[in-house]
């Protein structure tokens, strides 16, 4: 099944649901959202430690981050049910962007986040979506792997540029909070209401993307302290 066919084939199913199947949806919707926040957690305490020990340590980590990340999407691209292809990939996505961007960013090794970064991340989203459109034989893991990394580089840019440019106490900033904090609302609700385990983590991990997304902007408000000290970043 392609991605497209698998997406639209929640969107319109017409199979009834019962009040059980959306409490189960909603538990993994919730789930998913307390784990992805426990993980960034973790993870940035992990590498601050690692970080703390030596730059050595940092590189192993990425590496060995790197290689989890793309041996789950080689697998998961073998796995037969194409809703539990599209989570591992997901997952996967996760982790080669922590160690091919996020990582790299706060150590100064890369600048994905930067105004020139934008002419790399448009014509990839725009050949992501045609792909995604007109070719059914890549498989879901692929997408899902890949949509994320370009999901999360497209909310992380757009709230780096806004402030760089406006500000974090500026309007621009509060309509992007605003608008994320819908996205988010958006995403759990719509992936409880298709009342499906897939559509329920799907709907949890945007929730958390873009609630995580949110909060950076709070963070560079100094409305909140963050749970981790940025000195503690060695470059």
């Amino acid at each position: 099944m392609g991605i497209l066919n698998l997406i639209t084939a929640d969107l319109f199913s017409t199979v009834e649901l019962t009040l059980t199947d959306y409490a189960v949806t909603g538990f993994f919707g919730i789930a998913s959202f307390l784990l992805f926040i426990l993980l960034q957690l973790l993870g940035a305490k992990l590498f601050v430690k690692i970080n703390e020990s030596s730059q050595t340590g940092t590189r192993i980590f990425v590496l060995v981050l790197l290689f989890l990340g793309l041996a789950g999407a080689v697998f998961s691209c073998f796995i037969k049910n194409s809703e539990s292809s599209l989570v591992l990939g997901f997952t996967a996505g996760l982790l080669i962007w922590t160690a091919l961007c996020d990582i790299p960013e706060h150590m100064q090794w890369i600048s994905p986040l930067s105004r020139k970064a934008v002419l790399i991340f448009l014509p990839l989203i725009i050949l992501w979506t045609a792909a995604l459109l007109f070719i059914k034989e890549i498989p879901a893991a692929v997408f899902g792997s890949t949509g994320y990394l370009l999901g999360v580089w497209g909310i992380q840019l757009a709230r780096v540029r806004v402030i760089s440019k406006w500000g974090p106490s500026s309007l621009a900033a509060t309509i992007l909070i605003l608008l994320t904090a819908a996205i988010a609302g958006g995403a759990i609700a719509l992936g409880i209401v298709h009342g499906t385990l897939f559509s329920g983590i799907i709907g949890g991990v945007v929730f958390a993307i873009a609630t995580w997304s949110a909060l950076e902007i709070i963070w560079e408000r100094g409305m909140a302290q963050r749970p981790w000290k940025n000195n503690q970043f060695k470059t």
